[in-house]
């Protein structure tokens, strides 16, 4: 099974965007909602997990060079939100799941994976 494959099952993720997102690496996981804290920390290749739903969010994660974007709480992006992420080619992600729930599971998800490796 494929980490992507891993992740979405683990978190019951729902992908909002097209598949040919999903092309990039997955490499680790960064929890924030604080826009300024998530440009200064969030690494390239990293899942971001939020609670923002708006287009800044795909502006952030443009700059960033994240994996993709993790939407906690069952919240849904408006529709110019999707069509920005589907043209940047960053994949958006939803699940019922909240912050600390997402990031514990991603955060086993990563263990076992390096420890694979």
């Amino acid at each position: 099974m494929s980490l992507w494959n891993k992740i979405m099952e683990s978190l019951e993720l729902k992908l909002l965007t097209s598949p040919e997102t999903l092309k990039r690496q997955v490499r680790g996981a960064y929890c924030g909602d604080l826009l300024s804290d998530v440009l200064a920390h969030v690494a390239p290749g990293d899942l971001w997990v939020t609670i923002h739903r708006h287009r800044n969010v795909v502006a952030v994660s443009t700059l960033t060079n994240v994996s993709g974007v993790v939407i906690t709480g069952d919240r849904y992006p408006d529709r110019e939100t999707l069509e920005v992420a589907e043209r940047e080619a960053i994949p958006l992600l939803v699940t019922k799941l909240n912050n600390f729930q997402a990031s514990g599971k991603l955060y086993q998800i990563f263990s076992e994976y390096s420890q694979e490796m």
